[in-house]
């Protein structure tokens, strides 16, 4: 193989699934009959004159020194989680190697061809003929751990990465990228340019070769032409292979580029002849419809205006026929409208589901604004231009959790979209065109935002949903709430020994939870907020058993593992579906597209009181369509979960503005300070921390404090405990700097938690709950061992990313059994599912919701279940159908939770080529979002630098473990993920979000949601309302508190505090220490408190001098914060 040359492989061509509807329609001359000889399976093309056909179909159309190449990867890069495809190189192809065969033992024979072809490139390191992205240069260590982070940074602005409606053009290893998909890489590969001489960093003529790739630009207009989406219109239009036609005459016919439109009139009219004969019938067919078509002014020039867009077949459906626009947009939409405002489709398609993306803005834009102006051209600053990318890069938004945006970032994100000629909104453009954009977008002048309407309608009727159920009073339970509290623990207590109810932590955890009951069930809609451990699922058990409400309560849980850990808490026979289960019943829920819908009318009326269990994961569209299926029967609404935890996937944080609706963060500063009082009745918190281990608090959950933005007055106890390596009881840190370290750390984590020895497969075997029959078979027993433990990361690629921890659990305890499906000569084992290479025994996870037939192996009957998104289980037979077409073509799954049910997934569920990554994945490793409503035994967390990004996700894989939590952090200090405990790290509160209050970042990106933090007029961020009081009182008695700044010890042992205020002499050192204990009637609260006071007394400060402090036992008291601010001033000689 010559330098810089590459093999290319057209594996989507060649596949045997794909010869008649794909391959056989982009070549002209007909293939032979395939015959696969009886007793062998292929998944490919087998005869060797099919596959040169082929081969010659694929290679032919390149054209060396003129055609290009782009090299990209797909999921193995370090760059983004959200980066599917990534271009690394832009390149021309410079040379074409000859077709080779295969040498063959009978020369009278016809041979094999070789499917790699030599295809040699203009891409030189140094060179100027084509864009090598640096990536190397911005991810080489360099020595500074802050630079490295810089720069690791910087490299996401080197991305260039398809439009997701041509994601398929780049997903089989090589294949014809359509000119578009090309403009498109070389729009964004201009801005890498850009970027390159910015950064400073790579070293290059970044300039000529911006010059290279506009050059390129020029001719891949050309080669675009005016009308490439004319084959899917015409197919859509009712010419059957019309895509296959129009591709093949574009090739043959001499005068297709200047004119495509009367090329292909003159085929379908037989002026001309059709690029093959097999072409013939589908054109006689289609005769009278093009008759019609020609005829009709309206739907001929709809047939011009899309084929401008070079849209896939299905894109070109749903927007030609009315009925699947109409599902699409969501209501009618004429073919006026569309012909008047091309850029409807990018604005309003929804797309198909998971095999058909929305219309990208990029494909519409276009059609019109083109590198040569025509009558159907429109000027970039055309205001339905402008408006389609303000909707573009709002919709983008709620997919990252803003349901607005501010108007100087909607403007500077709609600069940036990968256009050559990028849309620029000028200042005052929406106002001068209000009207126009009102159609489709709403403007706040006030706060200067900007939300789709869609957007604006879902927030306003949720919050007044929201406001009046929550306002609204029921008449109390007269139900012995203790009683049943105490029945669900003993119920469902894990051990070890028996539940005490009189034990000082139970009893006042008890009485807690049955105030917290009484709260929750007098109100329409109520709220139970409480952090890890604080038994939120216990108080939800007793609420199933009450006898009031027998029958009458509905638990839903966002996922499917949610849902089996909340249907073990609550009463035996207890309602309990997931969010998407409830939906789909109430015809609330898009299967296809995987969306919520919001109801005009409800009409569930099935159960009195609904329980929606981790509300934290709803996003406002979930919400809404739960409560538009109400009727009047449902008298209550009870939202749990704990706004500690990560955000939604998706829009808005519906769930954390209602807890601080009904609690405000100050009451001087609220939109209805007469109101609060009758808001809070509708909240109840839980805060007495019960679960602990052998007797002690849990140091797992005393770590995962820090990041809940609430004070914890021995907080710093367990960070000195990390520092100095005190043994910690449920909690082991371990450090670690290569690939390597890890993989040793993370072996005798699993050998010390789990007796699991390296590749050692009975004991891993066990550790996930399986058995062995008499002959030493493993088989799937109980499949709820695939909860005992679970490895976590916060990103999906890189070697601490889940996709490669799964491959080194899998081979490292699965490689042998893995070998043996891969080889083909061992015709006993059934070959790997789908690209991630699953096996028989493979952990696994469900990301789709769906009804599914199964099997019941102890009732012996089949059942029809919804399966959920979320829910784990185990591979546990692949030979199903043995004897069959279909051997080894469907693998069943046990879940856990669902007892001896078996489920079966063909191969198409698991991924690979047009079905996209399945909807089966190995579990063994699984990111912190996927976890998220789920816990385990024993939980093994990988924190790698530069990935902690966000506090929200730090506490949720923090809180994912029953029994124990192993911290692999990479470094050697724990200084990075402590600085995630910020507010400013919050992807809650950074989020922009007008649900009841309007919080939206600043320019500087900084999170302005004032109700979600305790936010002091110098910009201190502070964890309590209370210590904002009292430092805005200290502030305005003159004094300069400084806020948990660290106190070392004076004795040398190592220990430190973090005082809530310190105050500074005159020489500025350290003189008083002013602590404030928020919860001092809570037991452990207390003790850590006596241990912190004990400590300040050790190192010789006096208590009422150099230490002062306030509590809140009786509330909050102003004179007595007076009092000691009098206190700090005289000490300190203040005036």
């Amino acid at each position: 193989m010559e330098p810089y040359t590459a093999h290319a492989v057209p594996f989507r061509w060649l596949a045997r699934s794909r010869l008649d509807d794909f391959t056989q329609p982009r070549l002209i001359d007909a293939l032979p009959p395939d015959i696969v000889p009886r007793g062998y399976e292929s998944d490919w093309a087998l005869l060797p004159e099919v596959q040169e056909l082929i081969l010659q179909g694929f290679f032919g159309p390149v054209e060396p020194k003129r055609s290009l190449a782009a090299f990209y990867t797909k999921s193995r890069h370090p760059i983004a989680d959200d980066v599917p495809r990534l271009v690394v190189g832009i390149g021309l192809i410079t040379d074409i190697g000859e077709m080779r065969f295969y040498n063959s033992a009978d020369p009278s024979k016809r041979r094999y061809p070789i499917w790699q072809r030599d295809v040699a490139h203009s891409l030189r390191p140094t060179g100027t003929e084509g864009l090598l992205v640096p990536f190397h240069d911005y991810l080489e260590p360099t020595g500074d751990p802050d630079e490295d982070v810089r720069r690791q940074a910087l490299a996401r602005d080197l991305v260039i990465t398809p439009e997701l409606d041509r994601i398929l053009e780049f997903s089989y290893r090589s294949e014809h990228v359509s000119p578009d998909a090309m403009l498109s890489t070389l729009t964004q590969g201009i801005s890498v340019c850009h970027r390159l001489r910015e950064h400073g960093i790579a070293d290059g003529d970044w300039a000529a070769v911006e010059a290279w790739l506009n050059a390129q630009l020029a001719l891949a207009w050309d080669l675009r032409g005016p009308y490439p989406g004319i084959g899917p219109v015409l197919e859509a239009a009712g010419l059957r292979m019309g895509t296959s036609l129009v591709h093949l005459l574009a090739q043959t016919e001499p005068a297709f580029s200047s004119n495509p439109w009367q090329a292909v009139t003159h085929v379908l009219e037989g002026r001309a002849s059709p690029p093959s004969g097999r072409f013939q019938a589908d054109i006689d067919a289609f005769a009278s419809q093009w008759v019609a078509l020609a005829n009709d002014r309206t739907r001929s020039t709809l047939a011009r205006t899309l084929s401008r867009m070079a849209l896939t077949p299905a894109q070109a459906a749903r927007w030609w026929d009315r009925a699947k626009r109409a599902d699409t947009v969501g209501g009618l939409l004429s073919d006026d409208e569309l012909i008047a405002n091309p850029y409807l489709v990018c604005e309003l398609d929804r797309g198909g589901g998971a095999t058909s993306s929305p219309v990208s803005f990029p494909t519409a834009d276009r059609s019109v604004v083109t590198d040569t102006p025509s009558d159907a051209s429109v000027s970039p600053a055309d205001r339905r231009r402008r408006r389609a990318a303000l909707v573009t890069v709002l919709r983008r938004a709620e997919a990252d959790g803003d349901t607005l945006l501010g108007l100087d970032e909607a403007r500077a994100r709609v600069e940036a979209i990968p256009v050559p000629e990028p849309p620029l909104i000028p200042d005052g453009w929406v106002t001068a065109e209000a009207d126009w954009v009102a159609e489709s977008l709403v403007v706040d002048g006030e706060h200067e935002t900007i939300q789709t309407r869609r957007r604006k309608r879902i927030a306003a009727d949720l919050q007044r949903k929201l406001r009046a159920r929550t306002e609204r009073t029921l008449p109390p339970l007269a139900e012995p709430w203790h009683e049943l509290l105490i029945d669900t623990v003993t119920d469902t207590w894990p051990g070890p020994g028996t539940f005490n109810p009189t034990d000082e932590r139970a009893a006042a955890a008890l009485t807690e939870q049955a105030e917290a009951l009484t709260t929750i069930t007098s109100r329409k809609t109520s709220v139970l907020v409480g952090r890890a451990g604080t038994g939120k699922t216990t108080v939800l058990g007793a609420l199933s058993r009450a006898n009031a409400l027998a029958g009458s309560v509905l638990f839903l849980a966002p996922t499917g593992k949610a849902r089996v850990r909340l249907e073990s808490r609550v009463a035996k026979g207890t309602a309990v579906m997931t969010v998407a289960q409830y939906l789909w019943k109430n015809g609330a829920y898009d299967g296809r597209r995987q969306q919520p819908i919001i109801l005009e009318d409800g009409s569930y009326d099935g159960h009195e009181t609904i329980v929606i269990d981790e509300s934290s994961m709803l996003t406002e569209d979930m919400l809404a369509a739960v409560l538009s299926t109400f009727t009047g029967r449902i008298q209550r609404l009870i939202l749990v979960g704990d706004p500690a935890q990560l955000p939604p996937i998706g829009a808005g944080r519906p769930f954390a503005d209602l807890v601080a609706h009904l609690d405000p963060i100050s009451d001087f500063d609220d939109e209805d300070p007469d109101n609060v009082a009758m808001r809070r009745g509708a909240l109840a918190r839980l805060r007495h921390e019960v679960r602990n281990f052998q007797g002690g608090a849990s140091d797992t959950l005393r770590l995962a404090h820090h990041f809940t933005g609430d004070s914890r007055i021995d907080g710093e106890e367990i960070l000195v405990d990390l520092a100095t390596g005190t043994g910690l009881n449920d909690l082991d840190l371990r450090y670690w700097n290569t690939s390597d370290e890890l993989h040793e750390h993370l072996l005798d984590a699993l050998r010390l938690c789990l007796n699991v020895e390296p590749g050692d497969v009975a004991s891993f075997n066990a550790s996930l709950g399986m058995t062995a029959t008499d002959r030493g078979f493993p088989i799937v027993g109980d499949p709820n061992g695939a909860e005992a433990w679970q490895l976590l990361s916060p990103v999906r690629r890189n070697v601490w990313g889940v996709t490669e921890l799964n491959r080194w659990i899998q081979s490292t305890w699965r490689g042998s059994e893995l070998a043996n499906a891969r080889d083909p000569m061992k015709g006993a084992w059934v070959r790997p599912f789908g690209p991630p290479e699953i096996i028989r025994l493979d952990k696994v996870i469900l990301t789709e919701n769906g009804e599914r037939q199964g099997y019941d192996w102890e009732t012996r009957q089949r059942v029809d279940d919804y399966l959920a998104n979320g829910e784990i289980g185990l591979c546990d037979n692949d030979k199903r159908a043995v004897g069959k077409i279909a051997k080894g073509d469907v693998m069943d799954i046990k879940f856990a939770g669902r007892g001896q049910r078996s489920y079966g997934f063909f191969r198409s569920s698991f991924g690979g080529g047009e079905t996209g990554p399945g909807i089966i994945e190995h579990a063994y490793a699984l990111t912190v979002h996927k976890a998220q409503g789920s816990d385990f035994g024993v939980v093994a967390v990988v924190l790698p630098r530069g990935r902690m990004a966000f506090r929200e996700l730090v506490y949720t894989a923090l809180t994912r473990s029953r029994q124990r939590l192993v911290l692999l952090v990479e470094g050697s200090d724990l200084s990075e993920l402590l600085a995630a405990r910020s507010p400013q790290r919050s992807d809650t509160i950074r989020r922009n979000s007008n649900l009841f209050r309007i919080g939206v970042r600043d320019r500087e990106g900084n999170p302005f949601a004032r109700h979600l933090t305790h936010r002091a007029s110098d910009g201190t961020l502070l964890a309590s309302k209370s210590e904002l009081f009292i430092y805005e009182r200290a502030r305005a008695a003159g004094l300069r508190p400084i806020y948990e700044a660290q106190l070392p010890s004076r004795t040398g042992d190592n220990t430190w505090k973090l005082p809530d205020f310190t105050f500074l002499d005159d020489a500025d050192d350290p003189a008083v220490f002013w602590e404030h204990l928020g919860m001092l009637d809570l037991r452990d609260y207390a003790a850590g408190w006596a241990r912190k006071r004990q400590w300040y007394a050790d190192q010789g400060y006096v208590e009422g001098q150099d230490l002062v402090w306030t509590s809140e036992v009786d509330g909050l008291d102003a004179g007595k914060v007076d009092q000691v601010i009098a206190t700090v001033k005289s000490r300190l000689q203040v005036d």
